[in-house]
């Protein structure tokens, strides 16, 4: 499964890049932007109040911010792993974090956790981080009529090759951003992500999640130690959580058969 995800993964990035790179060598008319979900929420207020869109989004972004949130409806924050280039990138990030930063046993338990991992509590305070976020740019946007994110977008500045509103600062940014990201595993779309926690609570609702046969489970932790969102899956006999990605990485790291099953609820 984790080689299947890794192929689509690196089929978005690749075509991701080819779009913004086409764009800015002035051989597309078509930006990254065109294909961005969040574009669709920044601009609805707009649309509603105003009846017009906001800047550079249009129906597009719309259908597929909908389509996003039908997704979710399904198959929770699946868009997070296997589709959008800043979560393939901060995986990999992740990757060289547990490199430089090798796991440490947890304090009364035999749970081996990420050197600089916050601890439980810090870490679902720090997530409640995104809300004030998403609400200052979709403020922002709604008063100015423009994408002020842009700049400060790792989508953005990443892929659009120096695009419109991309300033050399923009770039310290981007810089500090994936510096957190290695220090912090996956520090953007846990704690800052303005999409990713649009899509929270739809999440929570997700039709198809993961469940733990508690009867086999032998408590070994793999699971918690394996998942990129820090969700303590060894503890619940149901994955509800709204960070939940399914990317599947627990039910690789589980060693024993059926423990962990996917299903539709």
């Amino acid at each position: 499964m984790q080689r299947v995800r890794t192929i689509f993964q690196a089929i978005v990035l690749l075509a991701t890049i080819a779009t913004g790179l086409r764009y800015s060598l002035g051989w597309s008319r078509t930006t990254i932007e065109t294909y961005c979900p969040f574009g669709g929420l920044e601009t609805a207020l707009s649309l509603i109040t105003q009846k017009q869109f906001a800047c550079a989004t249009g129906e597009r972004n719309l259908a597929l911010f909908l389509g996003l949130l039908i997704l979710t409806l399904l198959t929770k924050k699946s868009f997070c792993s296997w589709i959008c280039p800043v979560g393939t990138v901060s995986e990999w990030c992740m990757t060289l974090s547990r490199i430089l930063f090798p796991q440490k046993n947890r304090d009364g338990s035999r749970q081996l956790i990420h050197a600089l991992e916050p601890s439980h509590n810090l870490d679902r305070k720090l997530r409640w981080l995104r809300v004030p976020v998403l609400l200052v740019i979709l403020y922002f946007t709604y008063r100015t009529g423009e994408l002020i994110f842009r700049s400060y977008d790792p989508y953005y500045i990443l892929f659009s090759f120096h695009g419109h509103d991309v300033f050399y600062w923009s770039y310290l940014i981007l810089a500090l951003i994936l510096a957190g990201i290695i220090v912090f595993p996956m520090a953007w779309c846990r704690y800052l992500c303005p999409l990713g926690v649009s899509l929270w609570p739809f999440s929570k609702m997700g039709r198809m999640r993961l469940v733990r046969n508690d009867q086999t489970c032998t408590q070994c932790h793999a699971c918690d130690r394996a998942c990129p969102m820090a969700i303590q899956v060894s503890t619940r006999t149901q994955i509800t959580q709204g960070d939940c990605t399914l990317c599947f990485k627990c039910l690789d790291a589980c060693p024993i058969d059926h423990t962990l099953i996917l299903n539709l609820r």
